[in-house]
Parts: structure tokens; C-alpha cells; sequence
């Protein structure tokens, strides 16, 4: 008479302080039990919370933001918020450079923010300048040799990049994040500068201003994203 199959009830252990479970079970056939086969379950342990206590996390890439999920470099990017003011960047630019100051913007660059500068130097030729926008130190000084020569409008302005963006801070309230001398329309030997700022409500002002006077052409508002 063949023998009954004999299914052993399967026992489980979990070890509470390992966090492992282990099963083993055991069956029987014609040919007599065979030992059982003894598998394991590793549970994972409890993920931890990536939320940090200030409220902000950092993503894949090691860069911190806030709940807004905007990243913070690209944040004082956009409202110039701990970074070094446009005029004593603008001094900085001449420091490393003397001459004239054409373009001055807030950038980031590698996480680490920076002022970025055109400058028609005294020695006649274009150069990039970045200055680190936090400790003023000079990141970048070297010749630009693909410059557009629009040198008939750098003579034509009388009102350089620091004094421009007063103006702009001026009328608008806020925190300058980039001038540009750019040539006229209707005139292209002479210079007209375009600002943009941030005042202290997250309002983006949009600025055209006469390259001699310093007069305000254009203004326009845009309410930030953020």
C-alpha cells in the first residue's frame, strides 16, 4: 500500500532582532521524508526620511531645495539674495580688468553663483570676467575673441553699469540682477542699457534706459513663478 504523502506544517521564526524571517518545510513521498529545503526572507529595514528638519531636501543630484522644489543657487539667481551688490561686483570686474563694463549678469555656474561680466578693457580687447557673487574673489579673467565689436557703442554711453543699475534699483525698489548695453535700434552708434531687477515682493521689473541720460524707456512688471 503506498505510503500517505505527509506534509510537515511549515514553522516560521522571526528573528525581531535581525528583522529576518526563516520558513522551513518538509515533505514526504513513496520513497521514504526527504529533508526539506530551508529558504530565507530578508525584510528591509525602515527607510529613514529624507526631509531635513529646515525644511529642505536634497535630490539626486546633491543640490538642496526647498518645498517649492526650486533650487536654491537658481533662487538668488532670480532675486539676487545673498549675493554680492551689482555696483561692488562691478568694481571687483574693473579690479580684475580696468576698462568698461558692458555686461553684468547673476548666473550659476557648477552651483556656485557668480557675476558675469563683459569688459572692453584698456588694452582694447573683450574679456569675460566671473566674479564669485559671494566672496567677491575672481573665478574666471580671459580673453573673448568672438566678441561682436560694438565699440562705437561703448563710446556712445555715458553712464556705466554700476551707475545704470542704481538707476534701475531706484525706480523699481529692488535687488539689480543683470544690466546690458546694447545698441539702439534706430541708431546703432548709440547705446541704450536693459536692466532687470527683483523687488522685495518677488515682482520682476523689466527696464530700457537711455545709454547717455539714464532715463527710463520701458518698464514692465512680471510677477515671479515662485
Amino acid at each position: 500500500m503506498k505510503r500517505k504523502v505527509i506534509i510537515a506544517t511549515v514553522t516560521a521564526a522571526v528573528l525581531i532582532g535581525g528583522g529576518t524571517a526563516t520558513a522551513f518545510g518538509v515533505a514526504g513521498g513513496d520513497d521514504g521524508d526527504r529533508a526539506g529545503t530551508a529558504s530565507q526572507t530578508h525584510l528591509r529595514p525602515a527607510e529613514h526620511d529624507d526631509d531635513h528638519a529646515d525644511g529642505q531636501d536634497r535630490d539626486d543630484d546633491g543640490r538642496d531645495h526647498d518645498d517649492d522644489g526650486k533650487d536654491d543657487g537658481d533662487r538668488a539667481e532670480d532675486t539676487g539674495a545673498g549675493a554680492l551688490s551689482h555696483d561692488r561686483a562691478a568694481r571687483a570686474v574693473l579690479k580684475a580688468v580696468p576698462g568698461t563694463v558692458t555686461e553684468l549678469e547673476l548666473d550659476t555656474e557648477r552651483d556656485r553663483l557668480v557675476w558675469e561680466a563683459d569688459v572692453l578693457g584698456k588694452d582694447a580687447k573683450w574679456h569675460e570676467v566671473k566674479i564669485d557673487a559671494v566672496k567677491g574673489g575672481v573665478v574666471t579673467n580671459r580673453v573673448d575673441d568672438h566678441k561682436d565689436d560694438d565699440r562705437a557703442t561703448v563710446r556712445a554711453a555715458k553712464i556705466d553699469a554700476a551707475g545704470i543699475g542704481d538707476k534701475a534699483a531706484a525706480r523699481t525698489g529692488g535687488t539689480v540682477t543683470s544690466v546690458s548695453l546694447e545698441a539702439d535700434r534706430d541708431d546703432h552708434d548709440k547705446g541704450r542699457w536693459e536692466a532687470e531687477t527683483v523687488d522685495k515682493k518677488g515682482q520682476e521689473h523689466e527696464l530700457v534706459l537711455d545709454g547717455t541720460s539714464g532715463k527710463v524707456l520701458h518698464h514692465e512688471t512680471e510677477q515671479d513663478d515662485d
